[in-house]
């Protein structure tokens, strides 16, 4: 994987799931959030692809994404203290939307994705979304204000995005010669072998507690 395409698996997982908590503030049926987790995914699907028709348009861009992150970085923030302050939940919803989306095509557009790619980074915006929303129907009644959860995420999402943008070209400019292959894809392995264990363990408490509430 290219630096590009390993940053838009990223923000891909955190906007996908960013989106599922904020939209966990409404009481939808599992048809629903299938059904917002398939258009979310083919939405992903079609952004990846046509930014390959407009690649060459943005080649331009490659030495500017410090200052992408940066300035996205800073719209997530302002989007949570927007949510907090008001805690009016449409406005962050299509923010976020409208920043994943054009995200999306700036990475792709940089990227080299096959077309095997695309079709296994929508199904991670898949995953995500629907284990996600499923996930915001416990910390609904976590001791914290729900609220106050979707903040924090949002909090930690512009740090990260932050620190993107203080690295981008530190890592970009990095000779990768100097590891081996064994020593960069073992830890990737370990960590995909983590992500696996936990979604596998948020789906089973989910099906668990809806297996309890239903028979209490």
């Amino acid at each position: 994987m290219d630096l590009m395409g390993g940053y838009l698996l990223i923000c891909s997982i955190l906007f996908s799931a960013n989106l599922a908590l904020l939209i966990g503030n409404f009481k939808l049926d599992n048809l629903k959030v299938v059904v917002l987790s398939l258009i979310s995914a083919i939405v992903a699907f079609v952004l990846i692809n046509a930014s390959n028709q407009i690649k060459q348009h943005l080649l331009f861009l490659l030495g500017y994404f410090t200052f992408i992150f940066l300035i996205i970085a800073i719209a997530v923030f302002l989007i949570m203290l927007y949510y907090l302050k008001k805690e009016e939940i449409m406005l962050p919803i299509y923010s976020i939307s409208a920043i994943a989306m054009v995200l999306s095509v700036l990475l792709s557009s940089q990227s080299s994705l096959t077309f095997f790619d695309t079709i296994l980074y929508s199904l991670f915006v898949f995953i995500v979304f629907f284990v996600v929303y499923q996930l915001s129907k416990l910390l609904m009644h976590a001791k914290r204000p729900y609220p106050v959860i979707i903040g924090e995420f949002m909090s930690l999402f512009a740090i990260l995005l932050f620190i993107f943008a203080l690295t981008y070209y530190s890592t970009f400019t990095l000779d990768y010669s100097m590891f081996s292959s064994f020593l960069i894809l073992t830890p990737l392995y370990q960590l995909m072998y983590l992500i696996i264990g936990i979604v596998v363990l948020m789906v089973v408490g989910v099906l668990l507690n809806e297996s309890y509430g239903g028979n209490s």
